[in-house]
């Protein structure tokens, strides 16, 4: 009888390993860091407002002008490149971007 239990514990135990193991492995893929290709803004017709909802929780509202894109190259492990699009939100940001610095696109794919 407790060898039965034995052997179902060591099992569910395995499961659960193995199940922590896949789900690291996809947040180990999310941080990849390449190179800014390009650049884009593209500016709306009338700047907008929005308001954002920010993790602390507290709420801002900001003016728009448009639509700030980098573009970032990221070498892929079978040595190709593949383009990623981000969308910044902050003009800051994007004005501290220069095309050939190193860009992390992780958390920008990941949220």
């Amino acid at each position: 009888m407790w060898i039965k239990a034995l052997a179902v514990g060591l099992l569910v135990f395995s499961f659960i390993l193995f199940a922590v193991w896949q789900m690291s492995s996809g947040i180990a893929n999310a941080k990849m860091t390449g190179t800014v290709a390009a650049k884009d803004f593209k500016p709306m017709a009338e700047p907008e407002k929005q308001i954002t909802i920010h993790k602390g929780g507290d709420v801002r509202s900001d003016k728009v002008d448009g639509d700030y894109i980098i573009t970032v190259e990221v070498l892929q492990k079978d040595g190709t490149k593949k383009s990623y699009t981000v969308w910044l939100n902050d003009k800051a940001r994007y004005d501290a971007v220069k095309v050939g610095d190193n860009f992390d696109v992780g958390p920008y794919l990941v949220r």
